[in-house]
């Protein structure tokens, strides 16, 4: 048994303790222990001041960078598109102010843009597959049929786009994609004529998938099979990094020119001299992403070459050459 006497000295020990570091914290440690929180407060103060300081001369010289680059872009790429006809095609979730600087940089460029055609979520959705598949199907009077329904759809993209405005057959095709409830493009600027290269434009900013839900990459592949189904010279731009499209395009080593970061002012050089490096048959991948090859690229000189595809000539399979373009198709779409 315990004896009161061992509680009571325990009891007297606690509270001298207490006592003692009462009277050591307000005397002798007192000014020990503060100067030691002063000076760490202080220094982190410091290290603060010194962050900002580091960050506003990055963001003024970034300022200045970007200033540069956009003052000098018009003279660098003028006339390097001369003759050329582009169209513009945005993917869902392209920002409006992303497509009008990159349409103004085409035209300093020399370049007539020919119109602008929206990818809807339909062209690739897992949702609308039966739909494409039987679409696709009554593309036969057009377009070679593709080894896949998507690729049939890019081929009918290619020729929609390359086409003149004139043509009925391309036409007809381009209401068969306007589709109501299943339109798989929307013609957000008139057509006006027949295009010699594309600029496809992605989103400047792409949601990045938790790591917890598991990965749907349905519509990545679909738009992969898409892009890659065109005939036709072709650049895309779009944000580069980490689970992007342009880094699987880039990562998967497929034959398609990339401009990473086009909000950027390196893309007002680099998409038009990319432009250039397709026309003549080269493939480039260029902008501030780490995949990228070189930060600023070069042009490549154009020659001008005869008529372009579907300026009016016949072609095989479009469905030109004097007979009417809709004889023994169903141009209904698809329900």
């Amino acid at each position: 048994m315990v004896d009161f006497r061992y509680h009571l000295v325990s009891l007297i020990a606690v509270f001298m303790a207490l006592a003692i570091g009462i009277v050591l914290g307000a005397g002798p440690l007192q000014n020990s222990i503060g100067s030691a929180l002063n000076d760490q407060v202080e220094s982190l103060r410091q290290s603060r001041d010194d962050a900002r300081i580091v960050a506003q001369d990055a963001e003024s010289r970034s300022a200045a960078y970007r200033e540069g680059l956009e003052s000098l872009a018009p003279d660098m790429v003028a006339s390097t598109l001369d003759g050329q006809t582009v169209v513009v095609v945005t993917l869902p979730g392209t920002e409006d102010s992303v497509r009008e600087t990159q349409v103004a940089t085409l035209t300093a460029a020399g370049a007539t843009v020919t119109g602008t055609v929206a990818l809807t979520e339909n062209m690739f959705s897992a949702e609308r597959a039966a739909y494409r598949n039987a679409l696709a199907g009554q593309l036969g009077s057009y377009v070679e049929p593709a080894d896949s329904p998507l690729g049939t759809l890019a081929r009918g993209l290619d020729y929609i786009v390359t086409t003149a405005a004139s043509d009925a057959g391309a036409a007809t095709l381009a209401e068969l994609y306007q589709s109501e409830d299943t339109a798989l493009i929307e013609v957000t600027d008139t057509l006006t004529g027949p295009a010699t290269a594309i600029l496809v434009i992605g989103p400047a900013e792409e949601e990045v998938v938790e790591e917890t839900e598991p990965p749907d990459d349905t519509n990545m592949a679909n738009t992969i099979e898409v892009l890659s189904s065109l005939k036709t010279p072709m650049v895309l731009t779009a944000k580069g990094g980490e689970g992007t499209l342009l880094e699987a395009i880039r990562d998967g080593g497929l034959p398609i020119s990339t401009v990473d970061s086009p909000e950027d002012a390196t893309a007002l050089i680099n998409i038009p001299f990319a432009l250039t490096q397709e026309l003549t048959g080269s493939t480039v991948n260029w902008g501030i992403a780490p995949s990228a090859d070189r930060v600023l690229g070069t042009s490549a000189p154009i020659e001008l070459a005869g008529p372009a595809p579907g300026d009016g000539t016949s072609q095989e399979g479009d469905g030109t050459g004097g007979e009417d373009p809709t004889d023994g198709a169903d141009q209904t779409a698809v329900p």
